[in-house]
């Protein structure tokens, strides 16, 4: 199993963000390794989004590298994936609890975290791109029930 979660905080954004995702998932393949988790971003395989949503105008850079990262994930690879895309993170403390609606919205980076460990326990969640925001339901009751 492999966890995607490096990020270049807005700098060298195509060596971090984009090819060093390629570089580990071509390594994970490579050494006959199946599982594979990403952290991406909320709505980064929906452009559109993008400038709906005004607080994203700052980091349209990083969602194009996100954008990529991920395609290349679905379409090049034969790794069991699954993409875990928050919208903002925030230093707070964790809740323990989470929504997959696809509204976006903030996230405590440790229950961030715990999504992308806990993900690994479901097999459901393989193949599956999840958005993930602050909600009210237990994450594993949340991973539990994703189709």
């Amino acid at each position: 199993m492999k966890v995607f979660v490096a990020g270049s905080r807005g700098k060298d954004l195509l060596q971090t963000d984009l090819n060093g995702a390629v570089k580990l998932m071509k390594a994970t393949e490579k050494n006959g390794v199946k599982r594979y988790i990403q952290l991406s971003s909320a709505f980064a395989l929906d452009q559109d989004k993008w400038i709906e949503i005004p607080s994203w105008a700052g980091i349209i850079d990083y969602d194009i590298a996100k954008y990529f990262a991920d395609e290349w994930l679905i379409h090049n690879t034969n790794l069991d994936y699954t993409i875990i895309q928050p919208g903002n993170l925030i230093e707070k403390p964790a809740t323990g609890t989470t929504s997959f609606t696809p509204a976006g919205g903030e996230n405590s980076i440790a229950d961030v975290a715990h999504v992308l460990v806990d993900s690994l326990k479901y097999d459901n969640t393989i193949h599956q791109v999840i958005i993930m925001h602050d909600g009210d339901t237990p994450i594993d009751e949340t991973l539990s029930k994703v189709k």
